[in-house]
């Protein structure tokens, strides 16, 4: 019961925490940049292509665009687990409940490392396509956030955001249940015993 009681409150506190720490502590930079791909030269501080730009930034060396999306999906990952370790021992202190570092950092990693790879936007692409064929959902609910722009295919109130958010609410369960798990040590059955 201890592990059951465990994971209820850790899914519900993952659950809780998620948007939290998804945007209120993502730096707007991590969260416009992270997507980037390519080989493309770009400006680190603003993405912004090298071609684009009149001129060097005597500032600033360019570098690829993959390379800008890597830091800033890292970058936000790191200030996401963060959160929810901090969270986690907030809640684990409240209910009076002992959590192992190894069980919390096992579920922050699952958390960080899931988080890390649909942040980065191409294997949530490659997923969406092959589930029920998202793809075409993905194209059809974008939005115009400003009259004459191109419509946004990522970000709030799309679909390609919801499918996101999604894969992260459910494996904050997944994390939730292995923290508990590890968490908990399950007690050996007597011989005939029932379940």
């Amino acid at each position: 019961m201890a592990r059951i009681a465990l994971f209820g409150a850790l899914a519900s506190m993952f659950h809780g925490l998620h948007l939290w720490a998804d945007h209120w502590l993502q730096r707007p930079k991590d969260a416009v940049l992270k997507g980037l791909h390519g080989d493309e030269l770009v400006y680190p501080s603003d993405g912004t292509p090298v071609a684009r730009v009149d001129g060097l930034r005597e500032d600033e060396a360019p570098v690829p665009a993959r390379v800008v999306g890597r830091r800033a999906a890292t970058g936000h990952v790191l200030t996401y687990a963060a959160g929810q370790l901090v969270v986690t021992e907030a809640v684990a202190l409240t209910l009076g409940m002992r959590i192992p570092w190894r069980a919390r950092l096992v579920g922050a990693a699952i958390n960080f490392g899931t988080h890390w790879i649909i942040d980065r936007r191409r294997p949530l692409l490659w997923l969406a396509k092959q589930v029920n064929r998202k793809d075409i959902y993905i194209a059809f609910a974008t939005v115009v956030r400003k009259p004459g722009n191109p419509p946004d295919e990522s970000g709030p109130g799309t679909a390609l955001y919801d499918l996101d958010q999604g894969l992260h609410k459910l494996l904050s369960v997944i994390a939730a249940a292995v923290t508990a798990r590890l968490a908990v040590p399950a007690r050996r059955r007597r011989q005939g015993a029932s379940c």
